[in-house]
């Protein structure tokens, strides 16, 4: 009787991952809207028509993990399952420990019959959680129903070869990998490799293993492969890359360098072994590769970024500029050779830091204007420079450069804020408003320039808005006293005075201490005849600070205003004695 191993639907991929809302935060707005498209048709269950729009959302950003997801879902809906398996090893390498991904890539598996792959995966995932219950059933469960059927084929293998000679059995092994029976072809090996001593015999076993994804296995047949011949190319090669890929270069470039004596013009090989040096630390070595493989290759772009960035290593700033030059011109202006070159360009940042840091702000100055001279199209030196400028108070050169950013790149919040914040110093109100608001769209939504913005606006005396951008400081921070004062003016000057005693007071619960926020208080009460409560609210004020002169002068407006007009006066001149500017 037939087992059946597949489990459906595979709680499909756990297609919450549809109805989250998290994407909004990591993945690139372009990316979210192809997503969102596609998703109409994938609640329509029309995966031919979805998979196109999430195909394009992973374009646009190649870690969009939750697009994959659903792509797996269409591909696997519409049995494409060898595209759907492509795209679970990939996703496998954007998220490594996630083990529902392994074993569903296990199921998968097990629908094509790849009994070996699933196998794999199984282990994959109880590597990443041993308790995993499901993974360690379904392993428990496939080996019991493979166990039988490995021993049968072992055996029908050694009755057709009987005692045929190693050619034969060589032949009948490499016939099968032809065929893509990779692991009819390992088990015709290991059944006689006790009795075969010849090197091909175990590079071939080697390569069937890794075609299995038996990667641990396939390294100690290239082993054995090399202990029979240790120049043989393609063991060397291939072994050295299977280090390479586990980042053990130093072990990968003595395999690489020993297949490099057999064919000393393979541009394939002299390349990884530059990359290995690389990786390796050998700078210098690599370098050496990399000039010998670009004087017969100049076109490829990325060897071209990979020598800027051994100069760069090695604080040879002018070669490592010219090699990214070239990689421009060959094409490869990419993100990635971008991220390299804003590497470089981060040198003159990070030591420009340090100096603004110890307030050596004209050697800050000096050294990006350097930097500026070999980047002009750096928007984060612009910027950087701009900084320093305001430091030693020129705000026309800030602003310039600040201005520069903008050009340079139009989604620069922080740009936005420092020309904002040079025109509210400047008093213009109205076009640090703009620059706030411009801060904002760009991304930049925290408290600080909500309260700024709010602030701005309360000096156009436009209270409404600035009470809402108050509003909005407080609720990314309440527990900022200022926020609450600038509201309660806000409500005050509007004359929403009830309002402004509620927030004003939740300011003193913040800080009991605050006496601007208590005073206005008695302002409000002042405005809504409450005298009794105004005089109580100053009194304890007075308490505080027996200083305080507009304490008294409220006390004094609240008695005239109740026709006490003796004790007003008395009021009234303590205050002036205290502070001769309220004199009336």
């Amino acid at each position: 009787m037939a087992i059946n191993f597949i489990e459906m639907p595979k709680a499909l991929i756990t297609l919450v991952c549809c109805l989250v809302n998290t994407l909004q935060m990591a993945q690139k707005p372009e990316a979210i809207k192809s997503y969102n498209a596609g998703l109409q048709y994938y609640n329509l269950h029309n995966y031919e028509e979805a998979a196109p729009f999430f195909e394009s959302a992973i374009k646009k950003d190649p870690s969009f993990i939750y697009a994959y997801r659903v792509l797996i879902v269409c591909f696997e809906q519409q049995q494409q399952l060898k595209k759907a398996i492509d795209l679970y090893e990939t996703v496998l390498k954007l998220s490594p420990s996630d083990k529902q991904l392994c074993y569903n890539l296990a199921l998968t598996y097990l629908e094509l019959k790849a009994y070996d792959n699933a196998i794999n995966k199984l282990k994959m995932a109880l590597r990443i959680d041993p308790t995993y219950a499901k993974a360690s059933n379904k392993l428990e469960q496939l080996n019991r129903f493979l166990e039988p059927k490995k021993l049968k084929e072992q055996q029908e293998i050694i009755e057709s070869v009987g005692n045929a000679p190693d050619r034969i059995i060589y032949q009948k092994a490499l016939e099968q990998y032809k065929k893509e029976a990779y692991q009819e072809c390992i088990n015709t090996l290991i059944a006689f490799e006790e009795v075969v001593h010849y090197a091909n015999f175990y590079y071939l076993k080697a390569i069937a293993l890794q075609h299995e994804g038996q990667r641990a296995a396939a390294i100690v047949a290239y082993e054995k492969t090399l202990e029979l011949d240790d120049r043989h190319f393609n063991a060397n090669f291939n072994l050295g890359k299977l280090f390479y890929n586990d980042q053990q270069f130093a072990a990968s470039i003595h395999l690489f360098e020993t297949a490099l004596q057999r064919r000393r013009n393979d541009l394939e090989i002299q390349y990884i072994i530059a990359k290995a040096h690389f990786y390796n630390q050998e700078y210098s070595k690599a370098i050496d590769y990399l000039e010998a493989y670009l004087t017969r290759d100049s076109d490829l772009a990325e060897a071209w970024t990979l020598l800027g960035d051994a100069y760069s290593k090695q604080a040879k700033s002018k070669s490592a500029a010219e090699a990214y030059q070239q990689a421009e011109k060959h094409g490869g202006r990419t993100d990635h050779i971008e991220q390299h070159l804003e590497n470089h360009i981060n040198q003159y940042g990070k030591k420009a830091s340090e100096y603004t840091q110890n307030g050596n702000y004209q050697a800050a100055i000096d050294l990006l204007e350097k930097g500026i001279a070999e980047h002009s199209e750096t928007a984060s030196l612009h910027f950087n420079l701009g900084l320093n400028y305001m430091e030693i108070g020129n705000t026309r050169k800030a602003r310039e450069e600040f201005k520069k950013t903008i050009d340079l790149n139009p989604a620069h919040a922080k740009a936005y804020q420092g020309l904002a914040l040079i025109y509210y110093e400047r008093e213009q109100y109205k076009d640090a408003a703009a620059y706030y608001l411009a801060t904002i769209d760009a991304g930049k939504q925290d408290e600080l320039v909500y309260y700024k913005l709010g602030s701005s606006y309360f000096r156009m005396k436009r209270y409404d808005d600035a009470a809402e951008q108050y509003q909005q400081a407080i609720v990314l921070n309440a527990t900022e006293k200022q926020y609450h004062y600038g509201l309660g003016l806000a409500y005050l000057y509007n004359e929403h005075y009830l309002k402004s005693i509620k927030v004003l007071q939740k300011a003193l619960e913040i800080d009991p201490d605050f006496l601007d926020a208590q005073y206005h208080i008695c302002v409000n009460y002042l405005k809504i005849s409450a005298y009794d409560d105004c005089i109580a609210e100053a009194q304890k004020i007075l308490k505080r600070a027996d200083d305080y002169a507009k304490a008294y002068l409220i006390i004094g407006h609240a008695y005239k205003r109740m026709g006490q007009y003796a004790e007003a006066a008395q009021y009234q001149k303590q205050a002036e004695r205290l502070d001769p500017s309220l004199r009336q």
